[in-house]
């Protein structure tokens, strides 16, 4: 990701400072997560990273120098996917 000073206004804003490929594994992290949360959730930045809220924060997602990382951001969000999230051997 670019570094920079500002902190983006939206997910728009900070997907346009994050270069290929992994703009666009954001730009599918983001509908994914749009079709799984409620049809009021918001899209907003938090701790500078794009981030879905309802009730509070659900989800967020970034890039980094050699990553993209998805953060739960409720016990709500990890309750519900723990099975999901069990460490698999």
């Amino acid at each position: 990701m670019k570094k920079t000073n500002s902190v983006p206004k939206n997910i728009d804003e900070y997907l346009a400072g994050v270069p290929e490929p992994a703009r666009s594994t954001l730009n599918k992290v983001r509908a994914v997560i749009r079709s799984a949360v409620p049809p009021e959730a918001t899209e907003a930045i938090s701790y500078g990273m794009p981030t879905f809220k309802y009730k509070g924060s659900l989800v967020a997602f970034g890039a980094f120098s050699n990553h993209c990382s998805l953060f739960p951001m409720s016990l709500s969000v990890i309750e519900a996917f723990k099975n999901e999230l069990k460490k698999k051997r």
